[in-house]
């Protein structure tokens, strides 16, 4: 039993094999894949600058409360709200009843003439009695009173004049005029409120802000800061730390619903300390708005040049794959073959990204 069944075994390992091969016969080859059809770009070589980007915000060039400087009642206000304002225009914004102001110039402008009458009385009187104070007919005491009573009365008169002038004053601020050109906001007093004056509390009426030029803050790290301020215009360094307004250095604002940086303006101002704790200053931008699209407060991104225009390679965004922490593309070679290549890239540039490596002029990208 033991033999035969050992004789058994080879008999099965050559059946098996022979089995296989008669009820299938050779496998067939595979079918040729077909050449898998992509779409292409050319890598192109365009002009651009570097940029470093920032969030601002947006503040008027100029600012003002318009208060009410005499007490009294608002009798009428002369604009329309959020209208555009002119600095000293003829119509006033706003005006109080004068007759009180009106009445207590009246009473100083006649204390004037009440005092120069006087004061004309008293150089008659002088005039007379320096004559006699020489013929001893009167005594010198009388003369001396007569030189007393002159100088009173021209002290008087001056006093009187300045009344009537502090009276003045007080009539002319019953009519507000606009202090500033800019745009005007709403009344916070409506017509026939009692106005409360002074320098440091009047009442609140409105403001007005100018936004022609109007200025972007935005904060920048002490690196930035020293490039901005040692490049010259001509891109050549220098140690000399210059003014930002002196350097001509552009900036470019871009707001929450632009997919660019369209609005163009001027560095022109950097604080004169750097914040200690974030290791950061701000930076001042200032834009013309001859549009007023930009408005005061408004949360935008800055864009500053950090390059002098140069060429540089360009792909799109779509043609470039990740391999864990390597970026590659496929460029296509005069064969139509693939082949796979790493790169070094650089910044955005919209839909397109700088490519510092890894493709040449011209060459065919795949972007599908």
């Amino acid at each position: 039993v033991s033999r035969g069944s050992h004789g058994r075994f080879p008999s099965l390992l050559l059946l098996l094999p022979l089995a296989g091969l008669g009820c299938s016969g050779p496998k067939a080859a595979p079918p040729e894949l077909p050449t898998p059809k992509v779409t292409v770009t050319e890598v192109v070589e365009k002009e651009t600058t570097d940029y470093e980007e920032y969030v601002g915000r947006t503040e008027p060039s100029e600012t003002v409360e318009v208060r009410s400087r005499v007490y009294g009642y608002l009798d009428s206000v002369g604009f329309r709200e959020g209208d555009p304002v002119t600095k000293d225009q003829e119509k006033p914004l706003f005006t109080i009843e004068s007759d009180e102001y009106d009445a207590i110039l009246k009473v100083a402008e006649s204390k004037v003439a009440v005092w120069q009458t006087k004061l004309e009385v008293a150089q008659v009187k002088l005039a007379r009695n320096e004559k006699l104070v020489k013929t001893n007919s009167i005594s010198k005491e009388d003369y001396e009173e007569s030189v007393a009573a002159v100088k009173e009365a021209e002290a008087s008169v001056k006093s009187a004049k300045a009344d009537v002038d502090r009276a003045a004053i007080d009539v002319k601020y019953t009519v507000i005029t606009a202090p500033i050109s800019g745009r005007i906001d709403r009344t916070l007093v409506t017509p026939g409120n009692l106005l409360t004056g002074g320098m440091a509390n009047g009442t609140l009426l409105t403001r007005i802000v100018n936004v022609q030029p109007i200025y972007v803050y935005f904060d920048v790290d002490e690196r930035s800061l020293l490039r901005y301020e040692r490049t010259r215009k001509d891109g050549q360094e220098d140690k000399t730390r210059q003014p930002l307004r002196d350097q001509e250095i552009p900036c470019y604002v871009q707001l929450a619903d632009e997919k660019d940086f369209p609005h163009q303006g001027m560095l022109d101002f950097a604080e004169n300390r750097i914040d200690s704790g974030t290791g950061t200053i701000k930076i001042r931008g200032v834009f013309t708005n001859e549009d007023q699209q930009l408005t005061a407060g408004m949360f935008v991104r800055v864009r500053v040049p950090v390059s002098k225009p140069y060429k540089a390679l360009m792909i799109p965004e779509r043609a470039i794959a990740t391999d864990q922490n390597i970026k590659f593309t496929y460029v296509v070679g005069g064969d139509n073959i693939a082949t796979r290549r790493d790169l070094v890239l650089g910044t955005a540039r919209g839909t397109n990204r700088i490519v510092k490596s890894g493709v040449s002029p011209c060459e065919r990208v795949i972007v599908k």
